[in-house]
């Protein structure tokens, strides 16, 4: 922990060293008897809104991370993954010839399933003498990280790591070629190797090559990445490092001759100056997760947050107005960004999350065929789209999705590029406004999160040109504004804007039993109350802490053993999990009134011995070191033996305080000072903390 002087001398702010791998953070300072499942409008009409099913609100939004502090994930155990910039085409600007360029990124590896794994690769699989890449856990080479360029040394490696790859943590890579043709790799900073052979070597002597970013051009199944990529960047006709340096404290920018600067932003695209088209190839996903911490904390007018709609035909919020969604055929704005985590082929070739209410018109994108597809706005018997698939959102990213209809005219943009223009139709008369499904076709819903939903009428909040520019922060309410959602209303919500969480049950934040710190704590009373974290940045291998305060002198069954916390929401699971349960009598695990781990592996099990359930503040610990040894602390004293845990803890969905959603097991007490990060703090016993986690 840091302290640091505030600018102007103000005070000072202790911040966290390692916050950039924080992945949750709850304070649970929300108002007395406050929930997660109040909605708000924030425009000036403040409408009512009504939530139907479990919309689950919370603070991941497109603005969770700053501008370059964000990364793309290759999920573990998922082939197919790739980022295809200029769309998986050739391109001269990856031709490196003769010249000398740079090639780097940050990377967080999280699995080592392929024996050969590209981070990159210009040009079709290494026999080709187009093909130049950079794998990690080259089983021929001793797991290092290796560079190869095949016309220079075929199927030999170019260039070799000094060390093993790096798992479960971020490190720099670089690979150079200065102006006389040497080659470098660089790791962290340090040159690991040069090779001098090759100086005049033409590694593009078959034209302009395909670059993919997270496997083989043409290897999807075989050599996958599995992990997190950020700040990956292309530079031709510079070698940006020739000798050992100092790896860099902020995001990369496009400095000259860069060609590509890419898996950094809140959604898929290049910010070099040849702005490249980027294509998919799987399901790759931007996460706000890099190498970076934030360098301000988290607050909702900054930030922002997000609703997250299940992608079932009950999960949808309505608004009622018998005015204020009438467009007729006037002027009119309605804006969005969504990040959709279920593809539109899945729910029937429409994916429909705007509509008005008492008509058959609605928003949203499609793929068709036969001219539907792309984004489409249905009025009655009319329809309007743009035309083609590839103007849908993409998948696992943040994008801003705007419908204006200026004069009688449609103009539709998907990320500040206009993709439509053309004749409107004749809006119907409106009793409402309903987001995440059409009424008309409830079969087609929309699956993700969706955030700043924004509708204005009878004015445009932008121009009509060829592009736009994007926000940069939360909308607000401009002059017009006929609704506005930015889903910034939950009481229990995260510091870190990764997760967002459902409190189920009478779950609520509450003033009367105190707090550890701060004004507020987490009050579950036992009866079906739990709090619901999704979109938990997976643990998998990682060595990670979760840790929090509680409070209670509850530990008789409720059907099951009480559980504190759980790394899963249901009873059974088919992949790895672990919980902190409470015993409540002499058995087989403990002596009763103890905390005991319970993992599927019986090895990775631990039973506790300190008795901590006397109405108290107490903090609780759960840890697991890069040599995979599991530890529990209670009051910062290690509780039970040390046990032996390499589980892959892939889970998405956390339960605070539960078996599962059903109502079993359920904790009866008061939580504070959740906090969740992909390092072991702690692997002794240490001072339990004395005030609240540091917010960045």
């Amino acid at each position: 922990m840091t302290v640091r002087i505030l600018a102007g001398g103000s005070g000072t702010q202790e911040t966290d060293d390692d916050f950039n791998l924080v992945t949750g953070l709850y304070h649970f300072d929300g108002s007395n008897g406050a929930q997660n499942n109040t909605l708000l409008d924030s425009s000036s009409e403040s409408h009512t809104v009504t939530r139907n099913a479990d919309i689950v609100q919370g603070t991941f939004s497109p603005f969770s991370a700053e501008e370059g502090k964000w990364a793309a994930e290759f999920p573990v155990g998922e082939a197919g993954n790739q980022i295809n910039p200029a769309s998986g085409l050739g391109s001269a600007d990856f031709a490196l010839g003769t010249g000398a360029f740079t090639i780097e990124a940050w990377v967080f590896v999280t699995g080592d399933t392929y024996p050969y794994s590209r981070v990159w690769q210009i040009g079709p699989y290494f026999s080709s003498n187009n093909s130049v890449g950079l794998a990690v856990h080259d089983t021929a080479n001793s797991n290092k990280i290796s560079f190869f360029a095949y016309a220079a040394t075929g199927s030999s490696r170019t260039c070799i790591s000094t060390n093993a790859t790096p798992e479960n943590e971020w490190f720099h890579v670089a690979v150079t070629r200065d102006g006389t043709g040497d080659f470098r790799l660089f790791v962290n900073g340090n040159l690991d190797s040069t090779n001098t052979s090759y100086r005049t070597t033409d590694i593009s002597p078959l034209g302009n090559p395909a670059l993919g970013i997270g496997n083989g051009v043409n290897r999807f199944i075989e050599e996958p990445f599995e992990g997190y990529i950020s700040n990956f960047r292309l530079v031709k006709g510079t070698a940006v490092y020739t000798s050992s340096f100092t790896v860099p404290t902020e995001p990369l920018t496009a400095i000259t001759n860069t060609k590509l600067l890419t898996c950094c932003s809140n959604r898929f695209r290049d910010k070099s100056t040849s702005a490249h088209t980027t294509t998919l190839t799987g399901t790759p996903k931007i996460k706000p997760f890099s190498p970076f911490a934030p360098s301000q904390s988290y607050s909702a007018s900054a930030k922002g947050g997000s609703g997250f709609f299940d992608g079932t035909s009950d999960c949808y919020l309505t608004v009622s107005d018998a005015t204020d969604f009438d467009f007729g055929t006037g002027d009119y704005t309605l804006e969005a960004w969504v990040y959709p985590t279920i593809n539109v082929t899945a729910i029937g070739q429409f994916n429909l999350p705007f509509a008005i209410i008492g008509g058959n018109n609605y928003w949203g994108w499609a793929t068709l065929g036969s001219g539907y597809n792309g984004l489409t706005n249905h009025v009655d018997t009319l329809d309007n789209n743009s035309g083609s698939d590839s103007e849908n959102p993409d998948m696992f990213s943040w994008n801003h999705i705007v419908y204006q209809v200026t004069s009688g005219t449609n103009n539709w943009y998907k990320n500040g590029v206009q993709v439509h223009s053309g004749s409107a139709a004749t809006h119907a008369d409106a009793t409402g406004f309903q987001v995440g499904r059409s009424p008309s076709y409830n079969n087609y819903y929309f699956g993700g999160f969706i955030s700043d939903v924004r509708v204005i009428k009878g004015y445009n909040a932008y121009s009509n040109a060829s592009t736009l520019t994007v926000p940069t922060a939360p909308l607000t309410a401009v002059s017009y504004t006929k609704l506005l959602l930015n889903f910034t209303n939950a009481a229990a919500f995260d510091q870190t804007g990764k997760t967002n969480s459902d409190t189920l049950g009478h779950a609520q934040t509450t003033t009367v039993g105190a707090a550890k710190f701060g004004t507020a704590s987490l009050y579950l009373d036992g009866t079906s109350d739990s709090l619901k974290l999704i979109n938990v940045v997976p643990i998998g291998t990682s060595p990670f802490t979760i840790e929090f305060f509680f409070r209670s002198s509850i530990t008789s069954l409720d059907t099951y053993y009480r559980r504190m916390y759980k790394m899963a929401t249901v009873t059974g699971q088919s992949n790895e999990w672990a919980e902190i349960c409470i015993n409540h009598s002499s058995g087989s695990y403990g002596s009763g009134n103890n905390i005991f781990v319970y993992v599927p592996d019986s090895n990775g099990r631990i039973i506790g011995t300190a008795t901590p359930f006397d109405n108290n503040w107490h903090h609780f610990a759960l840890t697991r070191d890069s040599s995979n040894n599991l530890r529990m602390f209670v009051d910062g004293t290690q509780d039970g033996s040390t046990a032996t845990n390499a589980g892959n803890f892939s889970q998405t969905e956390h339960l605070v305080g539960s078996n599962d959603t059903s109502g079993n097991g359920d904790f009866l007490g008061y939580i504070d000072e959740l906090r969740l990060t992909m390092k072991a703090r702690y692997t002794s016993n240490f001072t339990a903390p004395t005030k609240e986690f540091p917010n960045r």
